[in-house]
Parts: structure tokens; C-alpha cells; sequence
């Protein structure tokens, strides 16, 4: 095969994102990189593999079969790079994680810290994603580990070691109108409008099937957010909205001006979990960054 392991990066990150702006976006090119790319991989393998209309690029059958052999490709030799900067020096290396949590409280940010202090030589690339998008970046090789919460019954295609749990809890403004009824049930709740993640997010479908439990529509997204955020909350205090909200971060909703609405239903089991590639070789440091996560979580910080 001629191809370079960046003319597969290339090609993959196109295969995911559908347009050719997201991808070259994603990966700091040109789109005119990224055509040419394109088109040195469909010349290697002599095959259409990518379907191309206004509104941007999807795989063919072709493409797809193509692009799963290229991921294990590209996580093969992603692990070869790994272990050899392991080789040339146990302190120095790599690490490309993910997080889903860009707050103060971040878990990764506090074990990140001493791990840069004990290893002087060690570089991190860090991405910040949903989690979903994470594990497919795990999956594939781009990303060694990632951190991302967890929620029961939706699956991520990835091996999980669990950190944490971090339920969600459903949130409120202080003189909201359901915190006037004694005990608001979940047909309360549905009157009004919801400030949570796409329709396409685990939380979402979470809150969704808790809904459809009790045959309920689905929640109305007023204002979707891709995380929780200060800004989120600054929304809530003006606004009837309903929100969900991690246990970790309740500390941003101080009790003068949000409450927490005791529906016990909507109270969302979610696990804080770290993602690596099934199968794939731990490094020493990716070791010491799962062995950091778990001492923290131990501590009960």
C-alpha cells in the first residue's frame, strides 16, 4: 500500500464528519489537502468510497468496509508510536485524551497537574468533545484515553474502567412554579420546556426513555447545550426551563437561587468512566493517569 498513515487520518476524519469543512476544521488543513487526499485513497484502492452531493460526503458500502480496515490500521500503528516513546524514555511521551467536562471540577485537569510535575518530559493533547464522538476517536486510535460519563443501557463501543458515579439531578430557578407544589410528579414536569443536550445525546434519550416509562412525550428542548456550563445556569435563573445537572457540579447552584426538583424519576444513574481501544496495550502512562483518576475518586475529591 502506498498510502501514508496521514492520508488515512485524512480520510477517516472526512468518512466522520460527512463535510469536507468539518473535517479540514478538525484537523487544522486546507480543504484542498483534504480533496487531494481523497483522492489519492480512492486511486489506491481503485473504488468509489465516497458519495459526494451539496450536501457534503458520506461513505459508499465500499467506503465503509474500507474505513473499518483503516481504523485498525490507523490503531495499530497508533499503539507502535505509543510503545516506541515509551521505549525511548518511561517519563516522557504522548498522551491524547479526551474530556467531555470543560468546568473547573474536571477530574482530569486535577490529576493532570501532578502527572505533568512527575514527568517534566510528558506532552498531552487534549480534546473536548461529546462523549459519544470521544469513543469514536478512542476506537479508532486518534485518542488514547478519554473521559466521559457513562449512562445505563447506551452502550459506547470502547472497554470502560469506572471512575466514578455522577448522577444527574433535575434543577431548577429558586420561585420556579413547580417548586410551589408539595410533591411534583413527572406529568408536572412535562408542561414545561427542557434546557439539555440533542436529541442525538445520551442524556437526552436518558431523560427520554424515564418519560416514556410512564408514557409521556418525549421532553421539549427549548435551549440545547452541549454541556453543563455557568453560562447554562445563568439561562436558568431567568427562565421556567428544567435542567439537569451533575451531582459533581451542584456546587455552581448555590441553594439562594436554584432548587433541586425531588422527582425521583429524574434523578439519571450516570457513571464517570474512562474509555481505552479494546485490546489495545497500556502504556506507563496511561497507566498512571488511570491509577490517578481512581486514587482521586477513592479520596473523595
Amino acid at each position: 500500500m502506498n498510502l501514508s498513515i496521514q492520508d488515512i487520518q485524512y480520510f477517516l476524519a472526512v468518512a466522520r464528519e460527512g463535510q469536507l469543512s468539518s473535517a479540514a476544521d478538525e484537523l487544522g488543513v486546507t480543504q484542498s489537502a483534504l480533496t487531494k487526499a481523497m483522492q489519492r485513497v480512492e486511486r489506491e484502492f481503485g473504488l468509489l468510497l465516497l458519495e459526494r452531493s451539496v450536501r457534503g460526503m458520506r461513505p459508499t458500502s465500499a467506503g465503509l468496509r474500507v474505513a473499518e480496515q483503516l481504523r485498525r490500521l490507523q490503531a495499530e500503528y497508533a499503539d507502535t508510536v505509543l510503545l516506541a516513546d515509551e521505549m525511548r524514555a518511561r517519563q516522557a511521551g504522548l498522551l491524547r485524551l479526551g474530556v467531555t467536562d470543560t468546568t473547573g471540577g474536571n477530574r482530569m485537569a486535577a490529576v493532570l497537574g501532578p502527572m505533568l510535575a512527575m514527568r517534566p518530559g510528558l506532552r498531552v493533547k487534549l480534546r473536548v468533545d461529546r462523549s459519544d464522538a470521544l469513543a469514536a476517536q478512542v476506537q479508532e486510535g486518534s485518542l488514547d484515553l478519554a473521559l466521559v460519563p457513562a449512562y445505563e443501557g447506551l452502550p459506547l463501543p470502547t472497554e470502560r474502567t469506572k471512575v466514578d458515579s455522577d448522577p444527574l439531578l433535575p434543577l431548577v430557578r429558586v420561585g420556579h412554579p413547580l417548586t410551589r407544589q408539595a410533591r411534583p410528579g413527572l406529568k408536572d414536569v412535562a408542561g414545561y420546556g427542557w434546557m439539555l443536550g440533542p436529541e442525538h445525546s445520551a442524556a437526552f434519550q436518558a431523560v427520554t426513555a424515564v418519560f416514556a416509562r410512564q408514557g409521556l412525550p418525549a421532553p421539549q428542548i427549548v435551549v440545547e447545550v452541549p454541556f453543563s456550563s455557568e453560562m447554562n445556569l445563568t439561562v436558568l435563573a431567568a427562565t421556567d426551563l428544567v435542567t439537569l445537572l451533575p451531582r459533581s457540579l451542584m456546587p455552581l447552584a448555590p441553594a439562594e437561587r436554584f432548587v433541586q426538583l425531588p422527582v425521583a424519576a429524574l434523578r439519571i444513574p450516570r457513571a464517570v468512566v474512562l474509555l481505552s481501544r479494546p485490546g489495545s496495550a497500556w502504556s506507563p502512562l496511561m497507566e498512571t493517569l488511570r491509577g490517578l483518576l481512581l486514587e482521586r475518586a477513592r479520596a473523595g475529591d
